[in-house]
């Protein structure tokens, strides 16, 4: 049976998975060594030429003449030129992998492309995908995650699709002829583009009918929709992305209340910003944690039916992040009413912190001997000031982009250093933080497309009263006040901040 499997593979996907889809795509530069043998050919009966031009006698030589030469001449330094590029691509590629466009193409579209793991890793990610997951499309792979083109594109990158199908027409001296131009374009959200030449009209189009169905709130057209979309400004693209992520998020949050409502009863709910879903797998799981590693997602909570047992301790929640590749696991204590908010945090890697998140989905509490214990943000975790005692206000409210809500009033300082990144890349319309001092206040509101400075509100005391101020800034330095702010680091005193009543 598996043996027949392989069979259908190799007899489907044009290239044998043996070796690797990335490997064997670099491979097969080798071919462009006969064209750059055919162009180094040309370059020397060019420069043939041009030699023999020049030690002639050029007396009664005419203005075509001279032409002649100066085109043999450049053609043959022109023809040189592209064979030694095509030579040195097509060594580079297939010898040395690592420095091969593919490979420079998966290592770019990392969170972290410096730290990018082995040539063998990053063709695995990719080969793993479309091994387990991909639709072949002529010399496109389309998997779960990556499309597999001349260089490799992440699915979720994706902000444009364009087919390019159009045939051109020359005269030659021997009469028309006639070029057809068949190319699947994709532009990602660095306003990179990714092509890939076709020879079957129909596998573009299948193609490119797939790809609108995987991501269809992107872009899509033909060439002269490409060229516009790709030669947008700034602020278009801005605006664009903007878009684009509201959409996102709407469709995201109608699926999950979705499966909200006819979900039947389960032992855990995972939340992601305004997503939520009581159908929760490892896999599921899985995934959520590779898009934390990856910087898609800021974080998810896995919340049992009923607090876990572990060490006379009563666990209620698992809050999981990740930066840098280590994934920070915290756990939410259930204390008595009145009891100081408490969290159990411990910093791990991809593999172990799957295994936690398995166990604690067969609802088995982790072992808390290397967990450390810490007071919640929400309850005063940095000791800013000497009011400790005090009953908390803490509150972190969160407005998304799509106009989804969330309320906060036990969170910690990760989770305001995520809603501050959130500012800057739009993923929330607004932040209102509260700080568990009582009077330390700050609230930060999204620019608009007019204006795209953020709107900061903040508190500031004033002997025994408070002052209220507000300024306008961009996203980056209202996202450094939204962290820097609860520390004491900064206060609204300077000209710029204007003095306003007590905002609701």
């Amino acid at each position: 049976m598996n043996g027949k499997k392989k069979w259908v593979q190799r007899k489907n996907n044009p290239h044998s998975p043996e070796e690797g889809y990335c490997l064997s795509r670099t491979r097969k530069k080798l071919i462009w060594l006969i064209w750059a043998l055919l162009m180094l050919v040309i370059a020397a009966s060019l420069g043939v030429s041009f030699a023999i031009g020049l030690d002639q006698d050029r007396t009664y030589w005419e203005k075509t003449d001279y032409i002649t030469l100066a085109v043999s001449g450049s053609g043959a330094v022109l023809m040189a030129l592209l064979g030694l590029y095509l030579a040195y691509v097509a060594v580079r590629d297939a010898f040395f992998p690592a420095k091969s466009f593919l490979a420079q193409s998966i290592r770019n579209q990392l969170p972290y492309p410096d730290e990018a793991p082995s040539v063998e890793e990053l063709f695995a990610m990719v080969d793993n995908d479309l091994e387990e997951n991909a639709r072949w499309f002529g010399p496109v792979g389309i998997g779960r995650e990556w499309v597999l083109g001349e260089g490799a594109t992440k699915i979720d990158r994706i902000r444009g699709i364009f087919v390019i199908d159009e045939i051109h027409q020359y005269s030659t001296q021997s009469g028309t002829r006639t070029r057809r131009n068949m190319e699947l374009v994709l532009i990602d959200d660095r306003w990179q583009r990714m092509q890939t030449s076709f020879n079957d009209p129909r596998d573009l189009k299948a193609a490119g009918d797939f790809l609108a169905l995987v991501v269809p709130d992107a872009a899509r057209g033909n060439e002269a929709q490409c060229s516009g979309f790709y030669s947008m400004n700034e602020i278009r693209r801005e605006s664009f992305e903007r878009e684009f992520r509201n959409k996102r998020n709407r469709r995201g949050s109608e699926m999950f209340q979705r499966e909200v409502m006819s979900a039947g009863s389960q032992n855990m709910i995972l939340k992601a910003g305004g997503e939520v879903t009581s159908r929760v797998t490892n896999g599921l799981v899985e995934e959520y944690l590779r898009r934390c590693l990856e910087q898609e997602l800021e974080s998810f909570t896995l919340t049992p039916n009923r607090p876990i047992e572990s060490s006379g301790k009563a666990l209620r929640a698992m809050n999981v992040s990740a930066r840098e590749g280590v994934v920070t696991l915290t756990a939410e204590l259930a204390g008595a009413p009145g009891e100081e908010d408490m969290v159990l945090i411990k910093s791990v890697d991809h593999q172990e912190a799957l295994a936690e998140l398995t166990a604690w989905l067969r609802l088995e509490a982790p072992k808390l001997r290397d967990w450390e214990l810490r007071r919640s943000y929400g309850s005063g975790v940095r000791e800013i000031s000497s009011h400790q005692h005090r009953k908390s206000q803490a509150r972190l409210s969160l407005i998304y982009a799509s106009g989804a809500a969330e309320n906060h009033i036990t969170f910690t300082e990760e989770d305001v250093r995520i809603a501050a990144e959130g500012i800057v890349d739009g993923s929330y319309q607004m932040v209102d933080l509260t700080h568990p001092v009582g009077y330390m206040w700050i609230r930060v509101t999204a620019g608009s497309k007019a204006d795209g400075r953020c709107t900061v509100e903040a508190a500031c005391p004033e002997d025994t009263k408070l002052g209220f101020y507000i300024t306008k800034m961009p996203p980056r330095k209202a996202a450094e006040w939204l962290m820097g702010y609860p520390r004491g680091e900064f206060l609204p005193r300077s000209p710029e901040w204007k003095k306003v009543k007590k905002p609701k």
